[in-house]
């Protein structure tokens, strides 16, 4: 006989809250209690499937791939998911929550409502615990259990956007082009790849020739941390909602909308429509809050879909001087990844963003010109920016050779060969540094400090470096606001 109601979530999630302040071990302990010779058996066998571990030795059932309910009775889904602290000490997920795998050799279920994706999501019990690097994995604490359902009354905004997350899932794959999915598509639900490399997970897909990675839906990592806080935990900084409770148009839209009712203003304008007074370094993702309704910069919606705004000044002749920076890259970890599953992959195919373009007028002030989302389609990042990629990899790998070159004024600066901005189409990589600093051969130079630098395969340093999106890129991704903006 269970120790639980099978039919009852409630039953399920008081039965579950035992699990509260235990480890894995203390689980497998209890259950093999009175046989310490199988306990070391099932130990050796269960390092790494926690959630498995669970299913099987607490709540008595075997794991299964079975698209329905977890506990098949109470319509209750199981989901044991790791959660982390920053340095800050707010929480967050550690990983997205897969729900369940996209179909490849069947007809997929167009009617979010009769999906198996609904079917998972309406009631979850979520059990978290903290993921330590410094502890065996049997050693993680368990330390929130809680019943979640995306139909809550407090999830009635996110259904929404889940609901028009799967239309652009289905939408993509029905038409043949499920090669094409990336996470950055969609902003909630999510379309991420299964397998363990890309090669062996590539099947024909059912509504086209062309081979697709298997893939799997599941909530965004950034939307888990979002419910840990907010739901679960009820310790998380106060957010602002840019979509209003009698809103029902799309998120995207409702965006777009409210930025582009002050298109032609300029930034003195939007600053005193705006009280924005001594225009601040930020002042422009400032004034994008501020159309958008957002007092603070914690617009809900773009935390829980890891939106990041970026503003692009392009002068008079279409261009942008700018190109854009992204997070610094540590080089000795950099050279010993492979791309599918480097940092810089997993940043651009699950990464969204909001453009805002602001343009030089005759008068030489900058006015609003337009915006629009956008994410890197997975096609050019898996070629172009894929072989980008390896040509710094490569060079890093195969050593960075520098000059030092001591001006007329005595100043002393130092070249390198890595790979231009010339060289690139996508991205480059150039310091991320306020100062330069080099130690080469054992030879200080630069008038930075070592915080300034980063360590080479070889045991010398330099500047530290991170990728930067290439201006004549980004111009390339604005020329429709662009072009519309000179059609007025």
């Amino acid at each position: 006989m269970l120790p639980y109601d099978e039919t009852s979530p409630q039953d399920i999630e008081n039965y579950a809250k035992k699990l509260i302040g235990k480890t894995f071990y203390d689980v497998l302990k209890e259950y093999f209690k009175e046989n310490e010779l199988e306990l070391e058996k099932t130990l050796s066998k269960n390092k790494g499937k926690l959630g498995n571990l669970i299913e099987e030795y607490y709540f008595y059932y075997k794991p299964n791939s079975n698209p329905h309910a977890d506990f098949e009775k109470a319509n209750t889904e199981l989901k044991v998911t790791p959660y982390v602290k920053g340095k800050n000490g707010i929480l967050r997920a550690k990983e997205r929550l897969v729900i369940g795998m996209i179909p490849n050799d069947k007809p997929i279920e167009t009617n979010f409502e009769k999906s198996h994706v609904l079917e998972k999501l309406q009631l979850i019990l979520l059990i978290l615990y903290f993921h330590d690097k410094n502890k065996n994995k049997l050693d993680y604490s368990i330390d929130f259990v809680k019943l979640f359902s995306i139909l809550g009354e407090n999830c009635k905004k996110d259904l929404e956007i889940i609901k028009k997350d799967y239309k652009i899932i289905i939408d993509k794959i029905i038409s043949g082009n499920a090669h094409k999915l990336s996470e950055g598509d969609t902003n909630y639900l999510g379309a991420c790849t299964k397998g363990s490399t890309a090669e062996k997970s590539l099947q024909k897909q059912y509504y086209g020739d062309i081979p697709a990675k298997r893939r799997a839906f599941s909530l965004k990592q950034s939307y888990m941390s979002y419910v840990l806080n907010t739901y679960i935990v009820g310790n998380v900084p106060t957010y602002e909602s840019i979509v209003k409770e009698d809103e029902t148009v799309y998120f995207e839209d409702i965006v777009l909308k409210k930025i582009y009712e002050n298109i032609g203003l300029t930034i003195e304008e939007l600053c005193k429509k705006y009280s924005i007074e001594n225009k601040p370094k930020q002042v422009n993702s400032i004034l994008i809050y501020r159309m958008l309704g957002v007092k603070s910069e914690n617009a809900e919606e773009f935390e829980k879909a890891n939106i990041e705004i970026k503003t692009v000044r392009v002068e008079k002749n279409n261009h942008t001087k700018e190109s854009m920076s992204f997070p610094a890259i540590k080089i000795k970890k950099f050279v010993k990844e492979n791309f599918e599953n480097s940092e810089i992959y997993n940043f651009f195919s699950e990464k969204k963003f909001l453009f805002v373009v602001f343009k030089k007028n005759e008068a030489d002030e900058y006015q609003l010109t337009g915006a629009k989302f956008w994410n890197m389609p997975i096609d050019e990042l898996e070629t172009i920016g894929m072989l980008e990629w390896n040509l710094y990899r490569d060079k890093f790998e195969k050593g960075v050779n520098f000059q030092v070159e001591k001006q007329s004024d005595g100043k002393v600066i130092v070249k390198n060969d890595l790979p231009k901005k010339s060289e690139t189409k996508i991205f480059h990589l150039r310091p991320h540094a306020s100062k330069a600093k080099y130690v080469i051969n054992g030879c200080e130079y630069g008038n930075g400090s070592n915080s300034d630098t980063d360590e080479l395969p070889n045991g010398d340093k330099m500047t530290k470096q991170c990728f930067w999106l290439n201006n004549d890129y980004i111009i390339e991704i604005i020329k429709d606001i662009i072009n519309k903006g000179e059609e007025k």
